[in-house]
């Protein structure tokens, strides 16, 4: 694509070119442009990426825990004066292609970022975010819903909002506290010391006016900053931006850069508490934190530096830090909140336990500073140093996925950005890198030196405890009762009389259909704007010493990825219920008379990435598909003898190692009270489809809440014995089953390492398909319900169905039905009025399976009755040509998002071992591309027949107190709860 010619200087569009910088790790030009009025900045990347990307950036300082800016980038994205309708954002996305689409709340900024690889549909998101950011309507209906209201009804009143639910999810997380308050209490003055997403008790607090004062302060162009990157051409954006939003809005000074923390001469200690259930009350169920402010992040030697240093000191359990906190016996794990952020101005340094006694807080302390004092003293051992910083050059080589490289190249550039200097300053890494390995050259002792100085030496640090109190919950319930009480009292008689008609006036505009012409403004893609073609699973087999390798050329900049499956479908129970330890002890152990500090050691040293999984699911046939799945990814000219110390681990590792096991087992279980606060919905889930198939089951079994039961009475006396027959039961040839992903001139050499690969595990022979049962939803007017207590004041739930026959028309319309309903019916009533953070719809095709669930709901009663008309609206409900169409668009597109080539091995591979051919993908397009409004209307209707028919599984997560309350208002929920392991 040929660049515009321009120099520093140059006037384009009401904007001067500041700067232009090549940028070798983009493979492309930065340009820094700053309108000449408004004195907002442009920075754009231009290069041949196709997954284009924008992101606006304003910096939003908080002045208390209201979380304003939080709501405002709620409710920016729901109306502006060119697309009138109450949610431009969700009637964008539901025809569009986007391969990211999202608004982010940071503690010193909010960021509204957007990609997509189609140019059309890069150009809709980018109009629509555009006229939110400059000029939203802010309607005061949409604070209630994004924000907070009271309401009042026959239960009383109440508080509700969208962002006051999602915060009530978070402040009852007991990680999202610890880490909230490692950081906060390090920065008592200065902005970082409030909750920019909103504290509950404060939340309710915050005005309409106040809400509106915030934007006009921060929104400003003056505030604003746009990154583009991409296939674009230079300056493409100006003119618009230039013409419609800027050349009339003057320019404004807004004081906006987070001014940094007053040193400390003294450490500071504090402590907090968190939620707990009744009946949890271990003595050893506290956090203990330490914490220190150390550089600042627009050095990008110093977020190099203390980067590097956190893989080094913490990144496995044989790491020095990391190994001295397990080897102190203090505690179940190490705090999952422990490493670094480079997210706030002075970079906090966290480390501490998790599942201890509050009162060791001296004990912890002394623990890290010891082995901190002990490493500086000793020094690092060189090799894990060279280790560490292989592992950062292998990144810089691969080629990325998961989020698009605009957003990665945008977080690089906010840092420098954020103290206006120019983002070219710190959004490349190599430079960086190179800087450090020259000082590390010249000073063999500079990551030494540096915790000398910044932590060991630097009094600006805290100690940091949290501690479960089953009564935190109720005071926080009860500040806001009170707050809402006070709030009547003030009010009176007929100020309650003003909220019920506030409320009627708010029902009346959620309830309130947007105009045809309104809706016709917003722009959106059509599927004829989709190319008609799915990309290929093209691959070549090989048959070697009688096992599968499959083989896809693809570019991986000299990098291979090896995928090795290994068949489980004959383990027993039992065995299966041991394989999630089982993988964790080959990750987390020695290898013979090598202890596990060489281990990790050496596979950071040999590969970019290591990772043992199962990996359960139905193939298009019908056929149960159990899996032990290995992945390997390293520099060509590494893979060799990686492949060969893999083997060896799978075959050898100490996976009877009692000290490690021990360890081991903990991590597990306290993984499990990490996540379940955010991924109970996933939970839920998982357990309401256990009892649909043979897979869901062991699915669950494995991984869901059956495994974490299992975990807590489990038997450790012969646990390592049965982990060395498992590893022996594995190591079998005729299990292989084995994938390579790289260019190929790559290929002769990787397949003679598969060759010596395979043939080194004995052949034991055949594989005796275990016979399995499970327990099976049965055919009930009502859902099969099961309840268990979170400690959370607000819910989480789903309800799952069984769908239509794998691959037939009537799945294809389950599927679109749910896509329809996620992003209309369900985010209207849900969301909208009930309050949700989250809510969806999906079908799984192989597994045959439709899901219903939400997330961070403040109800339980009202969102089931809410679900099940949902779906029996859906059964007669017209359905219009525009929610077909764009339906199709969101699913189709999703296909479109560009693969890395780690992302592109393993669906390949996938798609393989599940026999998804491209023939059933295109099959399945087509059937998409074809349905109609009645094959919806079907679909519903088959959904609602085959549960009446074969049952149907609700399952909800929420504390026991909310569970009381709502089973008074539904019949079915009035079951027995079960107390989660917390």
């Amino acid at each position: 694509m040929a660049e515009r010619q321009l120099a520093v200087g140059d006037e384009l569009y009401g904007f001067i070119v500041e700067e232009i910088a090549p940028l070798e790790e983009y493979r492309g030009t930065g340009y820094l442009f700053r309108h000449i009025e408004t004195k907002m900045e442009v920075y754009q990347v231009v290069n041949e990426d196709p997954e284009r990307f924008f992101g606006y950036l304003f910096r939003t300082l908080p002045s208390n825990d209201s979380g304003v800016a939080h709501i405002i980038e709620h409710c920016l994205l729901a109306g502006s004066e060119r697309y009138p309708v109450h949610d431009p954002f969700m009637t964008l996305l539901k025809g569009s292609a986007n391969t990211f689409m999202n608004a982010l709340t940071y503690p010193d900024r909010t960021v509204y970022p957007a990609a997509s690889p189609l140019k059309k549909d890069f150009d809709n998101l980018f109009d629509v975010y555009t006229d939110a950011v400059f000029a939203p309507l802010l309607r005061e209906e949409t604070f209630w819903r994004e924000g907070v209201r009271l309401v009042c009804d026959e239960d009383g009143c109440h508080y509700e909002g969208v962002v006051f639910n999602e915060m009530l999810g978070v402040s009852a997380d007991h990680d999202a506290i610890v880490s909230r308050f490692a950081v906060r209490t390090l920065f008592p003055d200065n902005p970082y010391s409030f909750e920019s997403g909103g504290d509950p008790e404060a939340i309710i607090n915050l005005t309409y006016r106040e809400f509106l004062s915030f934007y006009s302060r921060y929104y400003h162009p003056s505030n604003a900053k746009l990154f583009l990157f991409g296939k674009m051409e230079v300056g493409e954006k100006l003119a618009y931006l230039d013409e419609r939003y800027l050349r009339t809005r003057g320019m404004l000074e807004v004081d906006s850069i987070v001014p940094l923390a007053e040193r400390w001469d003294r450490e500071r200690l504090v402590t907090f508490t968190s939620p707990m259930e009744e009946g949890n009350e271990e003595v050893k169920n506290a956090s203990i934190i330490l914490s220190w402010a150390t550089t600042e992040n627009d050095d990008s030697l110093s977020v190099m530096t203390l980067s590097t240093l956190v893989d080094i000191l913490l990144g496995n359990p044989a790491a020095p830090l990391y190994k001295a906190i397990i080897d102190s016996n203090l505690s179940l794990d190490i705090s999952p909140e422990s490493g670094m952020s480079a997210e706030f101005r002075q970079m906090p340094f966290i480390v501490g336990f998790k599942g201890i006694d509050p009162e060791d807080g001296e004990a912890a302390e002394n623990v890290i500073l010891s082995a901190l004092k002990k490493i500086v003293k000793d020094g690092l051992d060189p090799d894990l140093i060279r280790a560490s910083l292989k592992r950062t050059r292998f990144s810089q080589l691969e080629i990325p996925g998961g989020i698009p490289t605009g957003l990665r190249a945008l977080t690089r550039a906010t840092r420098a950005w954020m103290v206006d200097r120019s983002p070219s300053e710190t959004i490349q890494l190599v430079p960086t890198l190179n800087e450090l390995e020259r000082h590390l050259k010249r000073n063999p002792r500079f990551f030494e030196d540096w915790i000398e100085e910044h932590l060991l030496g630097n009094p600006h640090r805290a100690l940091v405890t949290v501690k479960p109190d089953g009564e935190h919950q109720k005071r926080q319930n009860a500040a806001i009762s009170q707050n809402a009480l006070l709030a009547i009292e003030q009010l009176g008689r007929k100020g309650i009389k003003e909220i019920v008609e506030r409320n009627k006036r708010f029902i009346a505009f959620e309830d309130e259909r947007d105009s045809e012409d309104d809706l016709g403004k917003v722009p959106f893609l059509r599927l004829e704007d989709l190319p008609k073609e799915i990309r290929p699973n093209d691959h070549d087999l090989k048959i070697i010493a009688g096992r599968e390798l499959w083989i896809r050329k693809i570019a991986t900049n000299k990098i291979i990825y090896a995928d090795i499956a290994f068949k489980i479908d004959d383990l027993g129970e039992e065995e299966m219920l041991l394989l999630n330890l089982y993988t964790r002890m080959i990750q987390t152990t020695g290898l013979g008379e090598m202890p596990y500090e060489t281990v990790a050691q050496t596979l950071k040293r040999l590969t970019g990435g290591f990772s043992i999984f199962p990996e359960l699911g139905t193939s298009l046939e019908g056929e149960a598909v159990h899996l032990l799945i290995v992945r390997i990814k390293t520099l060509a000219e590494d893979f060799d003898e990686a492949l060969r110390f893999v083997r060896e681990l799978l075959i050898g590792a100490n996976v009877d190692d009692r000290k490690q096991l021990r360890f081991v087992l903990n991590n597990y279980k306290s993984e499990f009270s990490e996540v379940v606060t955010y991924g109970a919905t996933n939970f839920a889930s998982s357990y309401a489809t256990r009892t649909f198939s043979e897979v869901a089951w062991d699915a669950e079994l494995i991984g869901g809440l059956s495994q974490w039961f299992h975990l807590i009475e489990l038997e450790t006396d012969t646990l390592g014995e049965r982990l060395k027959t498992l590893q022996t039961t594995l190591a079998n040839r005729r299990r292989l089953v084995t994938h390579v992903s790289c260019e190929e001139p790559l290929l002769e050499d990787a397949i003679q390492s598969f060759e010596m690969f395979i043939n080194g595990f004995e052949d034991h022979g055949p594989l005796n398909k275990e016979s399995r049962s499970y327990d099976k939803v049965g055919p009930t007017a009502n859902p099969n319900v099961d309840l268990f207590k979170l400690p959370s004041t607000v819910s989480y739930s789903a309800w799952a169905f069984r769908t239509a026959k794998r691959g037939s028309e009537l799945q294809s319309a389950q599927v679109l039905l749910g896509q329809i309903l996620t992003t209309g019916t369900l985010w209207e009533l849900i969301r909208g009025q009930g309050g949700a953070y989250g809510v969806s719809a999906s079908a799984d095709v192989a597994e045959e399976t439709f899901i219903l669930s939400t997330y961070r709901d403040p109800r339980i009663a009202g969102t089931v009755t809410d679900l099940q008309a949902i779906l029996e609206e859906a059964a007669t409900r017209v359905f219009t040509e525009k929610e077909i169409e764009d339906g199709t668009i969101f699913i189709v597109g999703r296909e479109l998002r560009p693969l890395s080539p780690d992302q592109d091995a393993l669906l390949g591979f996938r798609r393989i071992l599940y026999s998804i051919t491209d023939e059933f993908r295109l099959m399945r397009r087509t059937q998409l591309l074809e349905l109609t409004g009645e094959a919806l209307n079907e679909g519903a209707k088959a959904l609602l027949d085959q549960a009446r028919r074969d049952g149907s599984s609700l399952v909800v997560l929420a504390s026991g107190e909310l569970l009381g309350k709502e089973a008074k208002k539904l019949k079915l929920l009035n079951v027995e709860s079960r107390r989660l392991p917390l």
